[in-house]
C-alpha cells in the first residue's frame, strides 16, 4: 500500500511538471544570433510586466520540447571587511563637539563608518579625517549625515558615514553638534567594496509631489506602472543650491499600505554631494520618497530615476529548431534543471533576442468552478438547510408542549 501510495503521488508530482500550453497566456519568438551550444538574453521590462509568478512561470520551448534555462543575476562581487578597532581618545571642545579618535593599530583600507547613539529624533553632520600619525589630519568627508526621525507608526533612522577608500591607520570624526560624548557610544569601522555589478535603468520618472506644511515633508510619489521588477537604486535631479536632507523610503502595491523599506540622506556641499540612495531590492508598483525638509524651504525636485541589477537567462541551444519563451501562468512553480550545475564556467554564451509579446493562441482562461457559476445553487441549498432546521426546531417545541 505504501508502495503504491508513493507511486501514485510520484506521478502526480510529474504531471504537475508538465508544460501545458493552455495555461500560459503569452509567449515571445527568441532569435538565436549565432550558432552555440549556449545563449542568454536579458530580462526586459515586458518580462516582468507579464509574469504572473515572479519570474517563476518562465518556460523555454524548443519545437514545443521544454528546455533547461538558468536565470543569473548580474551583482558582481559585494565585500565587507571590518577591521577590529579601538577608540582611544572622546571628548568635547568648545566650538568643535564632540570629537573622537580611533586607531586601526595598522594601514588597511575602509571607506565607513557606523555610529552607534542612544540618542532619538536628531540630525546631525560629522566630519570624518584620516591620518599617518595622529597629528597632520586630512578631510576625507566634510558633511557626513546622521538622523534618526521618530513617527508614530515607525521609526527612520540612518548612523552610516561613507568617504572614499582609505589605508590610512588613524580616524577622526567630529559632530559638531553634540555636547556630550556620551552621545557617542562606539563607532564600528568597514571596508566596502562593489565591483563587476551591471545595473539596468528601470524608469526615469518625474513624481507626483505633496507638500506637508505641518509635518515639514515633502512625498514624492512615483508610479512604474506595473509590480515585479526589481530596483535597488534611486536617483534624484535637483535644482542647484545647498542643501542637506534626510528621507524614508516606502512602498506599496495599492497606494493604501506603505511599507518602510530604508533610510538615507543626500546632500550638496561646496564641496561634494549625494544624489543617490541605495535600498534593498523591491519590487512593489508605487514608491515613495519622504522628505524630511524641517525649517527649510521644499527642495525644487525633477526627474527621480530608478535602477537595479540586470538578470540574464542562459539556455540550452544543442539543438536546432524554433525557440519560444512562456510566461504569464500565476500557478506555475519554480522549475528545476540539472543546467545549473553542468553548464561550463568557460562558455561564452551566443546572445539571443526576444521578439514583441504575443498572446499565446493555445490560451484558454481557466474556467470557473461549477459552484461560481451557478452561486443560486448554494443560496437554494442554504435556504432550504434554514428552513428544514426550522421545521425541525418547531416540531421538538410541539412535542415539549
Amino acid at each position: 500500500m505504501k508502495k503504491l501510495f508513493l507511486s501514485g503521488l510520484l506521478c502526480c508530482l510529474l504531471l504537475a511538471a508538465d508544460f501545458s500550453p493552455p495555461s500560459w497566456r503569452y509567449r515571445r519568438l527568441l532569435a538565436l544570433t549565432a550558432p552555440a551550444p549556449i545563449a542568454e538574453f536579458s530580462v526586459d521590462a515586458a518580462l516582468y510586466r507579464d509574469s504572473a509568478a515572479n519570474l517563476d512561470d518562465l518556460r523555454i520551448l524548443r519545437d514545443d520540447a521544454e528546455t533547461p534555462y538558468v536565470i543569473l543575476t548580474l551583482a558582481g562581487v559585494r565585500q565587507i571587511i571590518a577591521p577590529p578597532v579601538a577608540m582611544v581618545n572622546k571628548a568635547w571642545a568648545p566650538g568643535v563637539g564632540v570629537q573622537a579618535v580611533l586607531d586601526l593599530k595598522r594601514r588597511v583600507e575602509h571607506n565607513r563608518l557606523l555610529i552607534s547613539t542612544p540618542l532619538h529624533n536628531y540630525k546631525e553632520n560629522v566630519k570624518v579625517e584620516t591620518s599617518d600619525d595622529a597629528h597632520n589630519w586630512a578631510v576625507v568627508q566634510s558633511a557626513g549625515l546622521i538622523f534618526d526621525v521618530a513617527r508614530p507608526d515607525r521609526t527612520v533612522s540612518e548612523t552610516t558615514v561613507t568617504y572614499p577608500m582609505s589605508t590610512r591607520r588613524y580616524i577622526r570624526l567630529t559632530v559638531p553638534g553634540w555636547t556630550d560624548p556620551a552621545n557617542l557610544t562606539s563607532v564600528s569601522v568597514a571596508a566596502f567594496q562593489e565591483t563587476g555589478a551591471t545595473r539596468n535603468q528601470i524608469a526615469a520618472l518625474s513624481p507626483a509631489v505633496h507638500e506637508n506644511p505641518v509635518a515639514q515633508t515633502t512625498d514624492l510619489t512615483l508610479d512604474l506602472g506595473f509590480a515585479g521588477q526589481p530596483y535597488d537604486r534611486i536617483d534624484f535631479a535637483v535644482d542647484p543650491g545647498l542643501f542637506s536632507r534626510s528621507v524614508e523610503i516606502t512602498n506599496s502595491n495599492d497606494l493604501q499600505h506603505w511599507y518602510s523599506t530604508a533610510g538615507g540622506a543626500i546632500f550638496r556641499t561646496a564641496d561634494e554631494e549625494q544624489l543617490s540612495v541605495e535600498i534593498t531590492e523591491r519590487t512593489e508598483r508605487y514608491l515613495k520618497v519622504t522628505v524630511f525638509n524641517g525649517d527649510s524651504a521644499p527642495l525644487p525636485f525633477g526627474k527621480i530615476t530608478l535602477s537595479g541589477i540586470r538578470r540574464v537567462v542562459r539556455f540550452s541551444t544543442a539543438r536546432t529548431g524554433t525557440y519560444r519563451v512562456y510566461i504569464g501562468n500565476p500557478s506555475a512553480r519554480q522549475p528545476s534543471y540539472d543546467f545549473a550545475r553542468v553548464i561550463p564556467a568557460s562558455t561564452v554564451p551566443a546572445a539571443a533576442q526576444l521578439g514583441p509579446v504575443e498572446t499565446n493562441p493555445a490560451f484558454r482562461m481557466p474556467e470557473r468552478p461549477w459552484t461560481d457559476r451557478n452561486p443560486w445553487l448554494l443560496n437554494g441549498t442554504l435556504a432550504a438547510a434554514v428552513v428544514a432546521m426550522a421545521l425541525v426546531t418547531l416540531r421538538m417545541l410541539r412535542k415539549m408542549a
